[in-house]
């Protein structure tokens, strides 16, 4: 059963430059640190609540994850989902015809994993782990939302149900942003499809650009957004004062990728 988001890889070119933002500035514990050697990375995993960011350095140039550094720089490079059977969500999609990378889970940093090709996903790249017992876990609330950005919005709903078994529970249709925001519930996180409603939007001809994508960015929920920017800024962080996010009641701000070593984090409050 797949019940939350475990976490987000992010490829960086300096692990330890990048502890310098994730654990010394935004005060995330470091749950584990070491090198695949097989995998040629170094896998730093940090804990937010129930889910994790692991930040990936490759070690060698002579891998799948040095390549997409060298041609994307850094930012997002996967999306984790937690299962407690790893074998059978293999089994469960090799029987959907789910194109794989894994054909049998291998050893990671997050225990016993396996790849979906991102062809089967609308070009996200998802990995699914089985944790090892005693790993990181906590009932906290992680990340309140990701965002993937996607041409065809049924299309894209049909293959998140047939892959990672998520529904759309509710959408949100932010005036004179041309998108829907199709919201689906994975843990206390939302993975939100965003899909363009004409073919003349700002998304549109984003995906028209880029192709579809999972954002590089986690949004945060925060009690007083005010006194966050305040903490961040202190420690030389930028950000702009809190505006009207396209959430009905939010406000946000948003540490920028380029602070945030290739991940924007958006800040975000909810009016109660």
């Amino acid at each position: 059963m797949i019940d939350r988001i475990h976490h987000v890889g992010v490829v960086v070119h300096d692990a330890d430059a990048a502890l310098g933002f994730f654990r010394d500035v935004m005060g995330l514990a470091v749950t584990e640190d070491r090198v695949v050697e097989e995998q040629g990375v170094r896998g730093v995993l940090l804990q937010l609540g129930e889910n994790e960011i692991e930040l990936l350095q490759p070690t060698r140039n002579d891998t799948g994850v040095a390549r997409f550094l060298e041609s994307r720089g850094q930012t997002l490079h996967h999306i984790c989902f937690n299962t407690d059977d790893v074998v059978g969500e293999l089994a469960r999609l090799k029987q959907a015809g789910v194109e794989l990378i894994d054909q049998e889970p291998r050893d990671g940093l997050a225990g016993r994993i396996a790849f979906v090709h991102p062809k089967s996903a609308h070009g996200v790249l998802i990995e699914f782990a089985q944790s090892p017992a005693g790993a990181h876990a906590s009932s906290a609330k992680g990340f309140d939302h990701l965002a993937v950005s996607v041409a065809d919005y049924a299309a894209a709903q049909a293959t998140w149900r047939k892959v990672v078994g998520l529904e759309v529970k509710g959408e949100v249709r932010p005036e004179g942003r041309g998108m829907v925001i199709g919201q689906m519930p994975c843990g206390q996180c939302v993975v939100e499809l965003l899909a363009p409603t004409g073919a003349d939007s700002q998304l549109a001809k984003r995906i028209d650009e880029q192709g579809e994508r999972a954002s590089s960015m986690v949004a945060i929920e925060v009690p007083d957004i005010a006194a966050e920017i305040a903490r961040y800024r202190a420690k030389g962080i930028t950000l702009l004062d809190a505006a009207p996010g396209p959430l009905p009641r939010s406000v946000t701000s948003t540490i920028s990728p380029e602070q945030g070593f290739g991940l924007a984090i958006q800040l975000i409050q909810f009016e109660r």
